[in-house]
């Protein structure tokens, strides 16, 4: 299945907490090998992080029960970094235009 992911990261408390963020929604891009579609930029001021699948679309096989794991996954490891992140985590189907 041929899938775009955004992924938008707010409410976060400080520059550095957005540089921890990056480095840990990257961990987990590469731990689910889509790493090579994703683009993440950072943000300082206000701080901030949005990661989007920017050059095409992600090509994901079982991709109901893989989103379901990325989620948990990406959620944890951004939480665990940034407690009180406002995450907004959308989907896109390209083929369904």
């Amino acid at each position: 299945m041929n899938i775009h992911l955004s992924l938008y990261i707010e409410k976060l408390a400080s520059p550095d907490e957005a540089d921890a963020v990056e480095v840990a929604v990257q961990k987990v891009l590469n731990d689910h090998g889509i790493d090579s579609w994703m683009c993440i930029g950072v943000f300082h001021d206000p701080p901030w992080v949005k990661a989007c699948s920017e050059h095409g679309p992600i090509i994901v096989r079982g991709f109901a029960e893989w989103s379901k794991t990325f989620e948990r996954d990406v959620t944890a490891a951004i939480l665990g970094v940034a407690p009180e992140a406002k995450i907004d985590l959308e989907w896109g189907y390209p083929d369904e235009r």
